[in-house]
């Protein structure tokens, strides 16, 4: 079983890279439900907050898959 983090080490590079880039997904898609396919400002942002739900399910799912091994 691997250690658990504590706050003060922070993430990893790689964790940080991950987060910035479903950041920028997410805005990006943001922008593009609201202003390109014309969405209107309210289903966009619950657009981009279901997916970035679905997102954080995901790796929840796998980061409790990986504690386990």
């Amino acid at each position: 079983m691997r250690p658990r983090a504590t706050l003060r080490e922070g993430f990893s590079p790689l964790a940080k890279l991950g987060i910035a880039t479903v950041s920028a997904a997410a805005l990006a898609w943001f922008f593009i439900s609201w202003q390109v396919l014309h969405s209107p400002l309210a289903d966009a942002i619950g657009e981009t907050a279901g997916t970035l739900a679905v997102v954080l399910l995901i790796v929840s799912v796998i980061g409790t898959t990986r504690e386990h091994e």
